[in-house]
């Protein structure tokens, strides 16, 4: 690994480029535009990418973007000129970075863990199932919600609806009076 002392504005060219689809002739051209144009920036710019990308390598590869264009941004904040100074406030971002990595859990969807049966299955098929599990829960929660303001006089007229048995003229009359003077009242709460 380079010191951070040897790193040259081409490496730096390099890590931009390299999600590009680009390969072999098209690729150094594409490295010395972008060195160029590196090589015009203000001081200040210049500053800001090289502590972002010395700080940003040292960091899971996964994540190696995202933290460059943030210390990047953070440096280039604070308009400096002075290399230690770029280098001392990348540093710090570099170090809470690193103080929240560490708290989180980093899974992949595609892992495979056990299911409460203990069989193999991915992470995301097991969201999934839990997902639709808290909304058929939370559908039972509001259901019992709303039978629990029905009046006593038409729960058995929605019990009868529910099983599909056929209700009467005086049922159908009384749940269309209901629905229509009080059914707005289960919407609301």
């Amino acid at each position: 690994m380079k010191q951070d002392k040897d790193i040259t504005y081409r490496d730096i060219a390099k890590m931009l480029i390299k999600a590009m689809p680009i390969e072999g002739q098209e690729f150094t051209d594409k490295v010395n535009e972008y060195l160029d144009i590196i090589k015009a920036m203000p001081k200040e710019a210049k500053v800001a990418l090289r502590s972002a990308y010395i700080f940003s390598r040292k960091v899971p590869r996964e994540e190696r973007e995202d933290l460059f264009q943030e210390l990047c941004l953070t440096v280039l904040k604070a308009k400096t000129k002075d290399e230690k100074l770029g280098y001392a406030i990348a540093r710090c971002d570099w170090r809470d970075w690193w103080a929240k990595y560490t708290i989180r859990q980093h899974y992949s969807l595609d892992a495979v863990v056990e299911d409460d049966s203990g069989n193999p299955i991915t992470l995301a098929e097991l969201i999934v199932g839990e997902v639709e599990f808290e909304f058929k829960l939370d559908g039972k929660i509001e259901a019992e919600r709303i039978w629990n303001k029905l009046p006593e006089l038409i729960k058995p007229i929605i019990q009868k609806r529910l099983l599909s048995n056929p209700l009467n003229a005086t049922e159908r009359q009384r749940l269309s009076r209901y629905v229509r003077a009080e059914g707005y009242k289960l919407l609301l709460a």
